[in-house]
């Protein structure tokens, strides 16, 4: 993060973007490997342990990264009056995400869980689009704000000359 700045540094860029990346990803194929891949004897296709390994690694790795954004992006953002409804949205699919995860991991009861694999896989799924959504939403709104301040800038000239005459 730059100092006082809502925008990423592009260091903090590539690692949200590679950790998320990969949760999506390994997501993703446990998915299609859990849903649509032909079982062995115990049920589970091999590969899935070793899927969901590095899911719940790289996942853990993406609560840095996004704790990581709270004290400079989400503060200053906020700060700033930018993006905020959308902010509050990202932040609480965020969390669902996490309380869904750690549903799955801790908690045993098959019916329970059955609710909470479907949450936690469609808003994982969607989870990329929301992204793209927020960080489109977070540019507009800049662009507007530079806008807006252009506008008033001119405003305030035009009413410095007196008797409201133009300037040329």
């Amino acid at each position: 993060m730059r100092p006082d700045s809502i925008r990423l540094s592009w260091r903090h860029k590539v690692a949200f973007y590679a950790v998320l990346s990969v949760v999506f990803a390994s997501g993703a194929i446990w998915a299609w490997l859990h849903y649509f891949s032909q079982p062995n004897e115990f049920g589970i296709s091999p590969a899935q342990a070793w899927i969901l390994m590095i899911h719940g690694l790289f996942a853990a790795m993406s609560l840095l990264i996004i704790g990581s954004l709270v004290p400079l992006h989400v503060k200053y953002a906020w700060r700033a009056h930018r993006n905020r409804g959308n902010g509050i949205f990202f932040i609480a699919i965020v969390t669902l995400l996490i309380a869904s995860g750690y549903g799955l991991y801790y908690i045993g009861n098959e019916r329970f869980r059955s609710w909470t694999s479907w949450i936690h896989l469609a808003i994982g799924l969607a989870f990329p689009f929301l992204l793209v959504l927020h960080i489109w939403r977070g540019r507009l709104s800049r662009r507007i704000r530079r806008s807006g301040a252009a506008v008033r800038r001119q405003v305030v000239r035009d009413s410095s000359t007196p008797l409201g005459m133009t300037k040329y």
